[in-house]
């Protein structure tokens, strides 16, 4: 594309004020930018990417347009365009089909239109020689089909199709325009025959070419082969015939285009003569015509700027003037006479200026209201085909449902009822929480008396055990008094008292006994009692709880089901609304129609009014007018009277100057001068003359325009009578189509009643089927109590899916046969319904309850999203069942909802097989947890045997140095056992919190990450411990010098403990007694890490100490190879440091990897 941004945003511009949605013909300018674009673009991709965008199915009046803009296009434009628009005809063709089904007058001609545009899309394709304005120079025709006359007869029969669609299109344009009786001079009559242009332009040279081509065949093939091509010939040549002459009537085209003259008869092709006559037909279009800028009468300027015409002087009198003062008074009177003249023809002129402004300004008027009076008639037509269209609707309506009010006062009753439902189902479900709460009271205060009992028990248990050993004193007391009773008789007397005693302990024993075997007897049957009341109470218990589970599952179908029948009622009412506002629509309609037969009326009283006016205005004009030509003649008749007397003056003058001759002749130099003063004096007089002469003829003139004024407004009146009586005529039709539709309104009301029973009768077999088929699921789900244990595992959702993938099909196949026949397969289409909607809700909680309890947790988020993809596609599914237009669309959305389940079966399917590995869990946990604790058990014992060991065979510093490091490591691997055991209680704290209903099992299996930790932690202690112990060993025994294996033994134990208690503290909660229990541990394993450090630091360097070396028998020599042989074992050992240290990296990262990889 090879435009800037700023030309791509002025085409957009244009182009969208082109295809705008106001009913007026496209504006040239706008064409002429979309065309200069495809020029600037170098073809039509940056046209369609704008067009594409544009609201061609939503607006009647945008898709006319463009398709408009599209023709001129194809012609006008860049010859890539055509090429361009090949993807788009199937857009163009989807365009024509939806707007083909709207019934006012643009729809069909959108449909016919599309159908133009396509086929001169195939015909460039096929022929593409052709330019898009279709016209060809001299010979370019006989080059391009070479003289093939297979080529012309394909070729001729594509222009036929060609101007078939012309002409259908044209046709349908006239009949919209006669069924709507749109005028060719309103915008929306324009907006209509605009794309006519266009057309003619196609057709024209498409006649010509067939005609040439007609010739060129008939001279080359039998006459009997073309048969069927001159039948067709003739017929399109008629229509085209007319086609011009209807354009050629229309005023909206004088201006525009040229229409061609097709002669009377169609060439006779079996004469090859005739073509020698044959002129082809020329399609002109006229430049725009000059804006008017000035429309007022300029006649009156114009006489007055020309100059008048100067009059011929008479010639010199011979006679002796008059005398001079007779001469002045006369041009006194003169004088006067003009000035009053001039200020009456200025005062009659203004006069004369604002009648005729008035009487524009009053036209203007009437001309506003003649338009404003017409579109107000069309608005109705419009109105009236609105009314139509909904009256077919709610006939359809009639016809597929019972009446809006019944349905709304059931669906209230239904609320009702449902509402009534719930509140009891609320009130039952306070009672049993009610109770529930209260058996959980007596529960807790029973386990209180049992403790009291217990606490009884043991202290009764107590007391036994102190008689029983105060019985043992007194037998072995009455022994010892019974060897001194035989000794004396006091010893006698003393050994009866004794007895007395003993017998009263005796009795004191046995009543104990009998109190405490009553007691034992009672606590027994008490907690008998306890634990009888203990399994009521827990039967109990559970059946509150599956009462309440059950309430509550019947609490949200009811919740559900009171939102659906608020939903459908809100549905209902709105039809209702909308009923209702179309009944106030035409009241409103009926209102309009009463305000402008009042209006109508008005206009008829202000026109009378009017033109009664104006009749006065006239009459007085014409008197006034005809006062002053009176006036005029008057002063005309009083002007030659005295030239008259004038003349007789001069005459008798003469006549005196003539016997005075004699006398006079002596002043002949005197009367010279006086004759020139006289000759100039006469001829101004004269010139005087002729100008009131011109005056006059002026105000004749004046007059004879006046009389044309009068004409013109009478011509105005009758035209104005004529408008008057073709709006009368509108009104009677008006009032006609109104009474139409009374009628129809009343057979529409018999026609609802009618199906009021039908629809009765439907919505309770409907009503029945729905019944029994939920009953069906709810048996179903009650009997099937093995089932209702294997919830939420694949197995489980595996049946539900492949049961559902057979209803879905069963489904598509009841809704084709809903199609072809509602009411005998509503029945079944309601039970297929149903029975999908379940499954499709139980294959829902199925599915999220596998995704929860998943141990892969990035898979079961994405089966969790393909769950959500498949609700949507649910959505649209029973959308689609609701909406009857959408009911071509109802089988491929279900077989998009099988698709869509197959994939989340299979991604169950794999889930479940993945997760077969992770079932071993917590076995691996409870294995390495035992073998931990063994090998830190066996740890401590290799210790304690080492240090017996040590005490047996060493002494001196050395045996204290192996107790040191012996003691310290024995101190640290119990710290160790201790935060081990802190270990396992807070583990077994996370279990008992995280895990919930479910086992220690699937707890692991669900984390199953944090279990791999866990193992990870205990074979890194179990490893550590024998590290350590293998140090220990090493450094009792000598092998290792340093003790550097006991430190790095220490430090891995230490690390590998804090793993541990990391890996414990993940899942523990913070204000958990055992975690500060562990943190502590931890604390003292750190403590004991750091002891073990320090020892073995320690006594390393003691043992140095023992073994420095005697410098004292050394001399410098000596002295010095042994320094330098130190600096060489230092560098050496900073080397192999380096080489270790490296290698350490190294082998941490290989472990880091390998635990990676294991996890």
């Amino acid at each position: 594309m090879a435009m800037n941004d700023k030309d791509y945003y002025h085409l957009t511009i244009s182009i969208q004020k082109a295809v705008n949605s106001s009913e007026q013909p496209i504006k040239s300018k706008h064409i002429r930018a979309a065309i200069i674009g495809t020029y600037q673009s170098k073809g039509g991709q940056a046209f369609w990417a704008i067009a594409i965008r544009q609201p061609l199915q939503e607006n009647r009046l945008t898709a006319w347009k463009f398709c408009h803009l599209l023709h001129k296009v194809l012609r006008e434009g860049h010859h890539h365009v055509n090429q361009h628009s090949m993807r788009h005809r199937h857009m163009i063709t989807e365009m024509g089909k939806l707007w083909g089904h709207l019934n006012d007058g643009y729809g069909i001609c959108i449909k016919h239109y599309t159908k133009l545009l396509v086929t001169k899309l195939t015909f460039h394709d096929r022929n593409p020689a052709f330019p898009g304005h279709l016209s060809l120079k001299r010979g370019d025709l006989e080059k391009i089909g070479g003289g093939d006359n297979n080529f012309y007869f394909d070729i001729i029969t594509e222009m036929f199709d060609y101007l078939d669609e012309i002409v259908a299109l044209q046709a349908t344009i006239f009949d919209s325009i006669t069924k709507f009786r749109v005028n060719s001079m309103t915008p929306a009559g324009q907006c209509r025959l605009a794309p006519l242009i266009p057309l003619i332009q196609d057709s024209n040279p498409l006649y010509d070419h067939c005609v040439r081509i007609m010739f060129r065949l008939h001279n080359n093939l039998p006459a009997d082969l073309l048969t069927g091509h001159r039948d067709r010939f003739r017929t399109l040549f008629q229509q085209l015939k007319s086609f011009y002459g209807q354009i050629r009537v229309l005023q909206y085209f004088e201006n525009l285009i040229t229409v061609p003259k097709l002669p009377e008869n169609p060439p006779n092709f079996l004469m090859q003569s005739d073509f020698g006559n044959y002129t082809a037909p020329v399609v002109v279009m006229p430049d725009e015509s000059p804006v008017v800028e000035d429309l007022v009468d300029t006649n009156f300027v114009a006489a007055e700027q020309t100059p008048p015409p100067q009059p011929e002087l008479p010639p010199r009198p011979t006679q002796p003037p008059t005398p001079a003062i007779d001469f002045e008074k006369l041009i006194q009177e003169r004088d006067a006479l003009i000035q009053h003249l001039q200020m009456e023809l200025e005062r009659k002129s203004k006069y004369l200026n604002t009648l005729t402004n008035e009487q524009r300004e009053h036209q203007l008027k009437i001309e506003e209201h003649i338009a404003n009076m017409n579109s107000e008639l069309s608005n109705a037509r419009e109105e009236l085909t609105n009314l139509r269209i909904e009256k077919q609707e709610l006939e359809l309506r009639a016809q597929t449902a019972p009446t809006l009010e019944q349905k709304a006062h059931e669906e209230e009753e239904r609320a009702k009822a449902s509402e009534e439902k719930f509140q009891k189902l609320k009130a039952m479900y306070t009672q049993i929480r009610d109770e529930h709460v209260k058996l959980l009271r007596q529960h807790g205060e029973i386990t209180k008396k049992l403790a009291a009992t217990s606490k009884e028990m043991t202290e009764a248990d107590l007391a036994k055990e102190e008689m029983r050993c105060q019985l043992e004193e007194l037998k072995s007391s009455q022994s010892k008094v019974e060897e001194k009773l035989q000794q004396s008789s006091e010893i006698q007397k003393e050994k009866e008292m004794l007895r007395e005693e003993i017998e009263k302990l005796r009795e004191e024993n046995e009543m104990l006994r009998n109190k405490s075997e009553e007691f034992n007897a009672e606590r027994s049957a008490e907690v008998a009692e306890l634990k009888i009341s203990l399994d009521q109470l827990k039967n109990e218990l559970e059946q509150c709880k599956t009462n309440n589970q059950e309430l509550a599952a019947k609490n949200e179908t009811l919740e559900t089901q009171i939102g659906t029948i608020k939903e459908e009622k809100e549905q209902v009412f709105n039809k209702y609304q909308e009923s209702l506002c179309s009944v106030m629509e035409k009241d409103e309609l009926l209102s309009e129609y009463e305000n402008l037969k009042a209006e109508h009326s008005e206009f008829q009283s202000k026109s009378e009014k009017t033109e009664t006016e104006l009749n006065e205005k006239l009459a007085q004009e014409i008197s006034e007018k005809e006062n002053i030509r009176k006036d005029l003649e008057q002063k005309l008749l009083e002007m030659t009277q005295e030239k008259e007397n004038l003349e007789k003056l001069h005459n008798e003058n003469q006549s005196e100057i003539d016997l005075l001759a004699s006398q006079l002749q002596e002043k002949t130099a005197c009367l010279i001068d006086l004759e020139t003063t006289s000759s100039g004096n006469l001829e101004e007089k004269s010139q005087e003359i002729e100008a009131l002469k011109q005056k006059i003829e002026e105000l004749e003139k004046e007059k004879e325009n006046l009389t044309t004024s009068c004409d013109r407004l009478s011509n105005e009146k009758s035209t104005l009578e004529i408008d008057l009586q073709d709006l009368l005529h509108q009104q009677e039709q008006l009032e006609e189509k109104l009474n139409l539709a009374h009628d129809t309104n009343k057979n529409l009301e018999t026609v609802l009643q009618d199906t009021r029973i039908q629809g009765d009768t439907a919505l309770r077999a409907l009503l029945e089927t729905c019944v029994r088929e939920s009953e069906k699921i709810a048996m179903r789900s009650i009997n099937d109590n093995e089932m209702s244990r294997a919830g939420g595992t694949p197995s489980y959702f595996l049946m539900i899916a492949e049961e559902l993938q057979d209803v879905l099909t069963k489904l598509s196949l009841v809704h084709n046969n809903y199609q072809s026949d509602s009411s005998a397969n509503v029945q079944a289409l309601a039970r297929k319904v149903i029975l999908g909607g379940h499954l499709l809700a139980s294959a829902h909680v199925q599915g999220m309850e596998i995704c929860s309890s998943s141990a892969d947790i990035e898979c079961g988020e994405r089966i969790a999203e393909e769950i959500k993809e498949l609700d949507k596609g649910i959505a649209d599914l029973f959308q689609k069942l609701q909406v009857i237009s959408e009911a071509g669309n109802v089988s491929f959305q279900i077989t998009e909802v099988k698709a869509k389940l197959d994939k989340v079966t299979n991604m169950i399917g794999d889930l479940s097989r993945k997760t077969d590995s992770t079932e071993l869990l917590a076995e691996m946990v409870e294995s390495e947890l035992a073998g931990m604790d063994k090998a830190i058990e066996e740890a401590a014992s290799r210790i304690a045997d080492m240090l017996s060991q040590s005490r047996a065979s060493d002494s001196g510093i050395k045996l204290e140095v192996n107790e040191k490091i012996l003691d310290a490591c024995t101190t640290l691997m119990q710290c160790i056992r201790i935060l081990v055991q802190k270990a396992r209680v807070l583990q077994q704290e996370i279990i008992s919190l995280g895990k919930g209903s479910q086992s220690a099992k699937e707890f692991y299996k669900r984390n199953h990450q944090w279990t791999e930790g866990l193992i990870s932690a205990a074979k890194s202690v179990a490893q550590g411990a024998n590290f350590l112990v293998t140090a220990a060993n090493k450094t009792v025994t000598g092998e290792s010098k340093n003790q550097f294996d006991l430190v790095v033994a220490a430090q891995e134990i230490a690390a590998s403990t804090a793993q541990l208690v990391v890996a414990s503290r993940v899942k523990a909660q913070r204000t958990s007694p055992n975690l500060t229990a562990l943190g502590q541990a931890s604390k003292s394993v750190t403590q004991a890490t750091g002891g073990v450090v320090a020892v073995a630091k320690d006594c390393s360097a003691r043992l140095e100490e023992s073994e420095d070396m005697d410098l004292s028998g050394l001399t410098l020599h000596q002295a010095k190879t042994r320094e330098m042989e130190v600096q060489v074992k230092v560098l050496e050992l900073e080397q192999a440091l380096n080489m270790e240290r490296l290698k350490l990296s190294a082998l941490r990262r290989k472990n880091y990897q390998t635990n990676g990889d294991d996890h």
